[in-house]
């Protein structure tokens, strides 16, 4: 199966977040987001899966540590790991946050033995890639048997009524066709926290 992600995806990935770890203070900037309650607005939705409480979680992407950072100040306790595919986003979370786990890996050429709870996916699927589709699903399906309750994980819509040529905006309708076969129908669509985002719950 080939990569969904190109060279070129891969070099912009890591050059976008390195232009941004210089011209940002804060990390939700630094990631990308515009502000913290627009960040933290998806996290709320997230965080809707399941009850966390006490429960191992994945953050696949985790990037500066932000879903972790929200999910300790509401007094959430258990189990987590971060992953992400760039080694500067996984040193800065182990600097903001000493002793938490957090590694550098490719899910989709080296994915991990470990299983958990619920895994969360925070805006990882929004830059324009090769082929966003096949990023998707390819993830999707590799993370998926991950999670022993649960999956979510979010994308921005098409229905937002606008778009930035550099980011990737899912089709609602193709969306739920392929979540539907993915879940093989366990699932549940989430809208109405933000017009441009959507938020998807897979079950097993």
């Amino acid at each position: 199966m080939s990569s969904p992600l190109s060279f070129y995806d891969r070099l912009f990935l890591w050059f976008f977040y390195f232009v941004r770890s210089f011209r940002f203070d804060l990390p939700e900037n630094k990631v990308g987001w515009r502000s913290r309650q627009n960040q933290e607005l998806r996290f709320q939705a997230l965080m809707g899966v399941g009850d966390l409480k006490d429960q191992r979680i994945l953050d696949f992407g985790c990037g500066l540590g932000c879903l972790y950072g929200f999910l300790k100040g509401k007094g959430w306790e258990g189990e987590y790991t971060g992953i992400d595919i760039l080694g500067m986003m996984v040193q800065g979370a182990r600097a903001r946050f000493p002793g938490v786990a957090f590694e550098k890996r490719d899910l989709l050429k080296n994915p991990p033995s470990q299983k958990w709870d619920y895994v969360l996916i925070n805006g990882v699927f929004n830059h324009k890639v090769r082929d966003n589709w096949a990023w998707m699903e390819q993830t999707v399906l590799k993370i998926f048997p991950l999670a022993e309750k649960g999956l979510a994980f979010n994308a921005l819509s098409l229905e937002a009524g606008w778009t930035d040529p550099e980011l990737f905006y899912a089709n609602p309708r193709v969306l739920e066709e392929k979540v539907r076969e993915w879940s093989r129908g366990n699932y549940k669509i989430v809208k109405g926290y933000l017009p441009e985002d959507i938020t998807v719950f897979m079950y097993h």
